[in-house]
């Protein structure tokens, strides 16, 4: 695929804790983004280029959902009891698993 001067591609880049999605998804140019890495965007905040605005936007939210689930465990009253987590998961309102993994 080519991307030229000024076509349009939507950029994700990692939430913080307090972000929306309009902090982290954004549309532009390649003279676009590069007024966001001279505005202090770095490669530290994983931007990720997509093509696909439905794409971008999925993947923008699932980065939403772990800043969220970051902030709530950093929140949680007694969080010592984490040093010896081995298992994550993550379901949806009606219990279906969305997410799994060993840590």
């Amino acid at each position: 695929m080519r991307i030229n001067r000024g076509d349009k591609f939507w950029v994700v880049v990692d939430a913080r804790p307090a972000s929306e999605l309009a902090d982290i998804l954004f549309e532009t140019t390649l003279e676009g983004l590069e007024r966001q890495f001279k505005g202090g965007l770095t490669c530290d905040d994983n931007p990720t280029i997509f093509m696909d605005a439905a794409e971008a936007e999925g993947q923008a939210r699932a980065r939403l959902v772990i800043a969220k689930a970051v902030r709530a465990m950093r929140q949680a009253p007694d969080i010592w009891p984490l040093k010896n987590a081995r298992f994550i998961q993550i379901q949806d309102g009606n219990g279906e698993t969305l997410f799994e993994a060993e840590l």
